[in-house]
C-alpha cells in the first residue's frame, strides 16, 4: 500500500507468501514452543534459583489463586510466574525468548482468541500444577522441575483442545438449530 497525502491509498502489489505476518501464531504452536523452552528453563533455574526468587515465585502462586477467584481476573500472575523462572536461569537469552513467547500469546490474534475462549469456558491456570513446579525448584531438582513444567504446559494444551472442541460443538449446535427452524 502506498499512501499519498491528499490523494488516497493505492495498492502497489498484492501480498505474497513472504508477506504473511509473523505474529499470527496459533495457541497450539505457541504452547508447544513454550513447553520446549520453559521445560528446559525450569530445569536450569532449579540449579540457579535463590531463596528470594523462590519466595517471589511462591507469592506468585498465591496470586494466581487469587486471580482465579476473581471473575474479572487476569493472568498477570501466571505470566509473572513463568518470567520469574526464566529470570532465575541467569541467562538473558532464555529470559528474552520466553518473554517473547508470552508477548506472542498476547498479540497473536489466533492465540488471543483461543485463550479468551478457554478463559470464558472457566479454564484458568491450575494452582496445583504451578505448585508442583515451585516444589521442584525449591528442591533444586532439574529433572523434576523440567517434568513439572512440561506436565503443566501439556495440560494447557489439553485445555486449549477442550476450548476448541467446545467452540466447534457450539457452532454445530447453532447450525443444527438453524436447520431445525428451516425444516420444521
Amino acid at each position: 500500500i502506498e499512501v499519498r497525502v491528499g490523494s488516497g491509498a493505492y495498492v502497489r502489489r498484492l501480498p505474497g507468501k513472504e508477506d504473511l505476518p509473523g505474529f499470527n501464531i496459533s495457541a497450539f504452536e505457541l504452547t508447544e514452543a513454550r513447553l520446549l523452552f520453559e521445560g528446559e528453563a525450569a530445569a536450569l533455574a532449579a540449579t540457579q534459583i535463590s531463596d528470594e526468587e523462590l519466595d517471589e515465585i511462591e507469592r506468585l502462586v498465591a496470586e494466581i489463586a487469587r486471580e482465579n477467584n476473581d471473575p474479572k481476573g487476569t493472568e498477570t500472575a501466571d505470566r509473572a510466574f513463568h518470567l520469574a523462572i526464566a529470570k532465575a536461569t541467569r541467562n538473558g537469552a532464555i529470559h528474552d525468548a520466553i518473554e517473547r513467547l508470552w508477548e506472542l500469546r498476547q498479540t497473536s490474534p489466533e492465540a488471543v482468541l483461543l485463550h479468551e475462549k478457554a478463559r470464558t469456558a472457566n479454564i484458568k491456570p491450575v494452582v496445583d500444577e504451578h505448585t508442583a513446579v515451585l516444589d521442584a525448584l525449591r528442591a533444586h531438582d532439574p529433572a523434576a522441575a523440567r517434568a513439572a513444567m512440561r506436565s503443566h504446559l501439556s495440560k494447557v494444551i489439553d485445555s486449549l483442545l477442550f476450548a476448541t472442541e467446545e467452540r466447534q460443538t457450539a457452532k454445530e449446535r447453532k447450525t443444527g438449530q438453524g436447520n431445525r427452524e428451516r425444516y420444521p
